[in-house]
């Protein structure tokens, strides 16, 4: 395994998560990490995979991790240990923070204060504390870059900020951005390579929700498949100097702030 590119997933039973995963099987020498919520989560995981023929050297891990509530770094490590195998996988190099819950699409001032509450824990909160838990891990990262991947949103964009609400999920999505550019920041010896990354307007569960609370009359215009061979061309050329410490969408182009 200390050979193999070493993906991190979080939220990887349906939609981009999902999508990533499927994707990355098809690499030779990869290893991916799969986090999903429950043991439907798993089961669905596994039922949709399992029709997939990894690539050479290539293996799946899946890890039941619920990040709704934000889960201790040392919570996450110990699960990793187990459905790994302690040692089995010494080093992380991509650390795709994913997972996320979406509430109503609300104006500001109506956003309900437990709604704010619960995005901030699974959107925001629950990211940093997965990077805390996988950061050791990616320090022994063989190429000497390792990245972590914040999956956020145009929502979440204060200097152009979107024209339809965002409820409690953009801001939750902005305090995510600025944790991107925080690492970026605060681990320049290290090497890492942060990097806020847009996905578009998917058609995954998520983004017809958005589009049913906006009265928007039809899909969203990415489709999954689109946007995942987006975000993994993004994360495979990100450097410290391209992608790092931006906001970035799955096409490449820098947003701001």
């Amino acid at each position: 395994m200390a050979a193999n590119t070493v993906y991190v997933i979080t939220g990887a039973n349906r939609g981009l998560g999902l999508g990533l995963t499927k994707a990355l099987l098809g690499r030779p020498s990869t290893t991916v990490i799969a986090t999903v919520r429950n043991g439907e989560a798993v089961a669905t995981l596994q039922s949709e995979t399992d029709s997939i023929t990894a690539a050479n050297k290539t293996t799946l891990y899946i890890l039941k991790l619920d990040f709704s509530s934000a889960v201790p770094p040392e919570k996450i490590i110990e699960t990793f240990n187990a459905a790994t195998g302690a040692g089995d996988v010494s080093h992380a190099d991509v650390l795709i923070c994913n997972a996320a819950s979406v509430f109503p699409m609300a104006p500001s001032a109506a956003v309900k204060a437990e709604h704010l509450r619960a995005a901030f824990e699974a959107n925001t909160i629950a990211s940093l504390l997965v990077f805390q838990a996988f950061w050791p891990l990616l320090q022994k990262s063989p190429s000497r870059a390792p990245k972590v991947v914040m999956v956020t949103s145009s929502l979440g964009c204060i200097t152009n900020m979107e024209r339809v609400p965002a409820g409690a999920y953009g801001p939750s999505k902005a305090a995510l951005n600025y944790l991107a550019k925080s690492l970026h920041t605060q681990h320049e010896a290290g090497g890492l390579i942060a990097v806020a990354l847009h996905p578009g307007w998917v058609q995954t569960r998520a983004g017809q929700s958005a589009a049913k609370d906006w009265g928007f009359p039809g899909e969203p215009p990415v489709s999954v498949d689109d946007s995942v061979k987006g975000m993994l061309d993004v994360i495979d050329k990100a450097t410290r100097e391209t992608a790092s410490g931006k906001f970035v969408t799955q096409t490449g182009d820098v947003m701001p702030w």
